[in-house]
């Protein structure tokens, strides 16, 4: 797999326009990605050969991670609520400081400073759904559960950004408690507890609270997750097809289910159980073939609307230039632009958009590839085809809030910022960069 990354990036480096500075960051990127995938298959081999690679100590368990058995959901809600409150408020403050002065409390001014991106056309579909004339006919790009959840609060509020509020916040409260227990599954409670932190710190993480699609993508993401590593096939594959209906990325929740499942098969062929279990071991693999249902759908809703399964790729590519690329000559691409940014003086772009979406790109690699041996296989493999996806967009604009939704790089960040003094570190990092990117989104700056 090296081996082609490299032959692929020379024969593309050898054809591309890159500049030279543009050719390095994509290299860099790919060695990045190189590492991630050797310490990744070593890990996959390790797991297919012996089992599971990470052993579960007596001390771990669903009983005993809970404090005096306590289990810590308050002190869960408690954080998401301190940090609502911070991300809003501070938000006010900078979206007042930024136009000149008081411009009302903060809920006078909340849909002014919350409304950007993509939020304005999700609020669209929950109103209309998909139509084919004017503008709006090219929202069919955005995938529809999210808005379809919104619609039936909109029954309620009369208000579709109300609803949408209200849908991201609680599908973030809800992705909080599920965070943690996905993680304490296998680390204990201060771990578990750091991923569900970082999970909600990091620097896009802004995008948990605005009327956007990633606290709802993530909530199923790990609920699918959850329900898999628990054995409940039907259960996490229909979450998991869900998830595939409110973001195209959902889909790939299907690496790590099978992987999951395949590991299960090999133990139980180890201890002589296949036989016994078989036909447990088929009817999970059925329930596999649920997790497509997702993407299937939305191709289906692009027929009815458009009579044609795959407009939304027309429109990607036609209107917004949109196109599947490679991760490395998009590294080089954004590299370009932001040194052009910086040459013609227009530092938020070259802050806000580019520098955010490199240091994005790298960051989460560099976690993920030093935290794939403390990971288990399944989450690193889901990570490298996320990234792969998410990442090879030939126009990326959004690599911080896709990233941030890739649901095994807070656990990684937790693995490994394991002492007082690298926790720490890591907290104030996510959050001041958190707010210098949540003083560009809410003023309207180059951030998606």
């Amino acid at each position: 797999m090296v081996g082609a990354l490299a032959l692929l990036f020379i024969l593309r480096a050898a054809g591309g326009r890159s500049s030279l500075a543009g050719l390095a960051a994509g290299a860099l990127l790919s060695a990045c990605f190189a590492y991630l995938i050797i310490r990744t298959v070593t890990a996959a081999d390790r797991e297919l050969t012996l089992g599971s690679a990470l052993d579960y100590s007596p001390n771990l368990g669903e009983r005993s991670l809970r404090f005096e058995m306590r289990h810590p959901w308050a002190r869960i809600i408690m954080f998401m609520l301190l940090t609502r409150v911070v991300i809003y408020v501070a938000g006010h403050v900078f979206y007042t400081l930024w136009n000149g002065g008081y411009q009302g409390g903060v809920l006078d001014t909340l849909s002014s400073a919350w409304l950007r991106s993509d939020a304005p056309h999700y609020l669209g579909i929950s109103e209309r759904f998909y139509v084919t004339e004017g503008d709006p006919r090219f929202h069919i790009v955005f995938f529809p559960l999210y808005p379809m959840v919104m619609s039936v609060f909109n029954l309620i509020t009369g208000d579709s950004f109300a609803s949408a509020m209200i849908v991201s916040n609680l599908s973030a409260f809800g992705a909080a408690i599920l965070m943690y227990e996905v993680a304490a599954l296998d680390m204990g409670r201060d771990g578990a507890l750091r991923a569900m932190k970082y999970a909600f710190i990091l620097p896009a993480a802004l995008f948990y609270a605005a009327p956007m699609t990633e606290s709802l993508f993530l909530l199923l993401c790990l609920a699918s997750v959850y329900m898999i590593r628990k054995k409940r096939f039907l259960w996490g594959c229909i979450f998991g097809a869900l998830a595939g209906f409110t973001r195209n990325l959902g889909g790939l929740l299907l690496i790590f289910a099978a992987f999951e499942w395949l590991v299960d098969c090999l133990r139980l062929r180890r201890t002589g159980g296949l036989g016994n279990e078989r036909p447990t071991v088929i009817k999970r693999a059925l329930c596999l073939l649920i997790i497509p249902l997702g993407l299937i759908g939305y191709l289906a809703i692009n027929y009815f609307v458009t009579g044609d399964a795959f407009t939304f790729m027309k429109y990607q590519s036609e209107h917004w230039g949109q196109k599947f690329g490679f991760f490395f000559e998009t590294a080089a691409t954004q590299l370009n632009y932001l040194v052009t940014s910086l040459q013609n003086g227009e530092i938020t772009m070259a802050v806000g958009l580019w520098g955010f979406n490199l240091l994005s790109t790298f960051a989460a690699t560099l976690v993920m590839a030093r935290g794939a041996g403390r990971l288990r296989a399944s989450y690193t493999l889901y990570f490298i085809a996320y990234f792969v996806i998410a990442c090879g967009a030939t126009w990326l604009l959004s690599a911080p809030r896709y990233l941030v939704a890739a649901f095994p790089l807070p656990i990684a960040l937790a693995a490994l910022c394991d002492t007082k003094a690298k926790d720490a570190m890591a907290t104030v990092c996510c959050a001041l960069l958190g707010l210098a990117y949540l003083s560009l989104y809410v003023n309207g700056q180059f951030v998606y």
